[in-house]
């Protein structure tokens, strides 16, 4: 019998490591010594990672050091190595710093010299790497939202937890003043019981190109479409743009179902996790969520498939809250007690480079208050909120401390959060062509709901060779072992 590569050196690390098996749980997490630097590898080399989460993390020099790279495009991997080894100029004076370079996630995350992986790749392929990191038993950094089905975040929170590794989850806002304030103060009852929250999420465009143009040479677009249709033709809007000059430009699969659900999940997954924070349901979720939407208009040869508006209302606490997440709201989150007086944070004029803009009029601020008095700060809150004043050196910082309970965000919270986001697009996919549009009951603690058309939308997405189960069979552990926790 042949044996690949690959499969040779799963055999090998299972024969060195053996805690990996179905439902292994407590694998240890070692602490680094005083001067020691994590190893870091970056799957995804694109418009985050280069503008965001390498510069972000590489600059604490004393924390840890990039020293690999992974990319389907080998345009941008080149373009990944040249990067950071640009960054290395500039802080460390180094000529030309050593990065691997690597076609294929699992030949990197293979290399034990690795520790630790920022995941920064489109949505569709979030729960095949997490899942693969994990089990390989690096640390990861996971671009939010945290999956794209609300079974392959369940996979990978569980997963998490059964190797005990760090996962930091790029829902940043929890690491910024102003949203640390208004949720903390909101959750000890500064403005009493919240009975309202109004969540803006901005608004995307119709656009992109349905006609079919040649596959670049450089791009495995096979592998790029993963565990979706294989049918679907190559357009460059369909997936990121060629030109290394417009990496920062934001790629056309944000707004193309199945790879990303639009801006219910890209900005719901900032916004609505800032919500679910402030409600003290980082263990939990909403009750049911109802509401309507209007669709992108695909005539003309146009390609984006998303939704545009949005109007949703999440159930919370026995229909006492009403989480209202709506397109006409300003990108902020305003907390409202049952007398009136209310909190609300935002991230300010800017919202982030290439984003859709939300127009506040001028008149929203960072951080704002029906009465100034409201945001003092409480000096002993009953129910304080971790502070991180960095995202990316909370998550370094935890690595080298061996704690995954000192991020600011985890994979529990990153769930939950994402759960919400996905239980609004399924919300608003189930209405599709119903004046009212739909509800979708959930039941949080067994995260289920009693709509086979709902649970037929939880689903991991599969393909071939790109299937989750068979990639945990791949590491040794049991699909529905996992899933079970």
């Amino acid at each position: 019998m042949q044996i690949s590569r690959r499969n040779f050196l799963d055999a090998a690390s299972a024969a060195a490591f053996p805690f990996i098996f179905p439902g292994c749980t407590g694998l240890s997490v070692r602490k680094y010594a005083a001067n020691e630097k994590v190893n870091v590898g970056v799957i995804g080399i694109g418009r985050i990672s280069t503008t965001m989460d390498i510069p972000l993390a590489i600059k604490f020099t004393n924390l840890c050091r990039f020293t690999a790279v992974c990319d389907l495009d080998s345009k941008r991997l080149a373009h990944g190595v040249d990067f950071i080894q640009k960054q290395y100029r500039k802080l460390t004076k180094e000529e030309k710093a050593p990065v691997k370079t690597f076609a294929d996630y699992h030949d990197l995350l293979d290399d034990p010299s690795i520790d630790a992986v920022e995941i920064c790749l489109p949505d569709h392929w979030h729960a095949l790497v997490a899942s693969a990191a994990l089990a390989k038993g690096k640390h990861i950094w996971l671009q939010k939202p945290f999956a794209q089905t609300i079974t392959e975040g369940r996979i990978i929170a569980n997963l998490a937890r059964m190797q005990n590794r760090v996962v930091q989850v790029g829902s940043w806002q929890r690491s910024v003043t102003q949203f640390h304030r208004v949720c903390e103060l909101a959750l000890n009852g500064r403005v009493g019981e919240i009975v309202r929250v109004e969540v803006g999420c901005g608004c995307d465009k119709p656009g992109g190109s349905s006609a079919v143009q040649p596959v670049p040479s450089n791009l495995n677009y096979e592998m790029w479409l993963g565990p979706t249709d294989e049918k679907a033709p190559y357009n460059e809007t369909r997936v990121h743009a060629q030109d290394l000059k417009k990496i920062a430009s934001r790629p056309g699969w944000i707004q193309m179902a199945p790879y990303g659900w639009g801006m219910i999940t890209n900005w719901g997954a900032h916004q609505i996790d800032i919500a679910q924070w402030g409600l003290g349901k980082d263990d939990s979720g909403p009750e049911s969520v109802s509401g309507t939407c209007e669709w992108m208009d695909t005539s003309g040869g146009k390609l984006w498939n998303v939704h545009t508006t949005y109007d949703l209302h999440y159930s919370y606490n026995g229909g006492k809250t009403d989480v209202h997440v709506c397109n006409k709201y300003p990108m902020g989150i305003k907390f409202i007690g049952e007398k009136g007086e209310w909190l609300y944070c935002m991230r300010g004029k800017a919202v982030t480079p290439s984003d859709p803009s939300s127009s506040t009029g001028g008149k929203m601020k960072p951080l704002m208050a029906s009465k100034v008095s409201l945001l003092e700060p409480m000096a002993n809150p009953a129910k304080p909120l971790k502070t991180s004043k960095d995202h990316w050196k909370n998550w370094l910082e935890a690595i080298r401390a061996g704690d995954p309970t000192m991020t600011a965000t985890n994979a529990e919270a990153a769930q939950r959060s994402s759960t919400a986001c996905c239980l609004g697009q399924m919300c608003m996919e189930l209405g599709r062509g119903k004046k009212d549009g739909a509800t979708v009951k959930w039941c949080a603690k067994k995260e289920d709901t009693c709509c086979d058309k709902a649970k037929a939308l939880m689903k991991p997405f599969a393909r071939g060779k790109y299937n989750l189960a068979d990639e945990l069979s791949s590491y040794g552990f049991d699909y529905e072992k996992v899933l079970r926790g």
